[in-house]
């Protein structure tokens, strides 16, 4: 009889905890859904203006100079100077190809994620190019030029990446490297477009390489400010056997706010308290050093600090 009970109370227990389980599922499933739909119009009208404004600087400036910045609107640069196929019409057919080659090899969620993203900027491409044809500018130096074009290509390429959208083509080649050679996406990325302008020196010469590499340089820091913003503050993490008279320094002496965290050595075992704190950049160097001072064995590790929200913040740092 008790043994029967028993087995009844754990059927119960599992029947309750695959309940739970389930719930937890569509619970957690309900919050992303109310992420990927926040500011929907906004985002996607954002997306197709920032789209548009890429293709249409694509068009009128890196085609018509042979500016081969890498990804495959600079390989169809490459393509169309080899045998004459018109740079929408590549990147038309290479986004087909690469969107089957991402379902084959990675699944048919990375093609739902991928393909309208993938097909919206060569259809832009094809939509500009008549338009890119009706604009002269003209400019008195090359390198002028190239500034000019990456800085407008750039932004509005961050505000595509800002809003969760992308431009496809090497982007689903960057996914599948990542998926198979275990490395990140945006160092997949990077030797991408390396091979790219390696591959149109050969074709355009070496001083068309060098400003491309510049303006490749250019296009990430942009995209990044863009994407991340820009950083005026450093995240602190420090490790001290003195964090009585650091605790004591930082909410007395320098004012301001930190947390405490308990952790302990990988190889010692020691638990320690472990204090986090933001500070302003231009206060960063003053604050390592008096930090260092109270405890100079002090393990102290930092990180450029973008954006922080709640918390509590005083007068001499700034969060923001």
């Amino acid at each position: 009889m008790s043994f029967l009970l028993k087995k009844n109370n754990n059927f119960y227990k599992i029947i309750i905890g695959d309940t739970m389980s389930f719930l937890d599922t569509l619970f957690h499933r309900d919050i992303l859904k109310k992420i990927k739909n926040k500011h929907r119009i906004l985002r996607l009208i954002i997306y197709f203006i920032s789209c548009f404004m890429v293709a249409l600087s694509y068009n009128v400036f890196l085609v018509p100079n042979n500016l081969v910045i890498g990804g495959m609107s600079g390989l169809a640069i490459v393509v169309k100077e080899l045998i004459g196929m018109s740079t929408s019409t590549f990147l038309m057919l290479s986004t087909v190809i690469l969107l089957l080659i991402s379902y084959l090899l990675i699944g048919k969620k990375a093609l739902a994620k991928n393909i309208f993203s993938a097909i919206m900027y060569p259809l832009m491409v094809t939509f500009t190019a008549p338009i890119a044809k009706f604009i002269h500018i003209e400019f008195h130096s090359y390198l002028f030029m190239v500034l000019f074009a990456i800085m407008i290509y750039s932004v509005f390429l961050g505000l595509i990446y800002k809003v969760g959208y992308s431009t496809g083509g090497v982007d689903i080649i960057n996914q599948i490297i990542c998926h198979y050679a275990k490395t990140s996406i945006g160092q997949a990325g990077i030797y991408i477009n390396i091979v790219i302008i390696f591959i149109s020196m050969f074709i355009f010469g070496l001083p068309n390489s060098i400003y491309a590499i510049f303006a490749l340089f250019v296009e990430n820091s942009i995209v990044d400010l863009i994407v991340l913003g820009n950083s005026d503050s450093k995240l602190c993490i420090i490790k001290t056997k003195n964090y009585d008279h650091i605790e004591y320094f930082l909410e007395n002496e320098y004012n301001i706010g930190y947390s405490i965290l308990e952790s302990s050595g990988g190889i010692d075992k020691k638990k320690r308290k472990t204090i986090m704190c933001v500070v302003t950049s231009r206060e960063y160097y003053k604050f390592k050093n008096l930090i260092l001072d109270i405890d100079s064995k002090a393990f102290f590790a930092t990180e450029d600090c973008y954006e922080v929200l709640g918390g509590k913040s005083k007068r001499l740092i700034n969060f923001n």
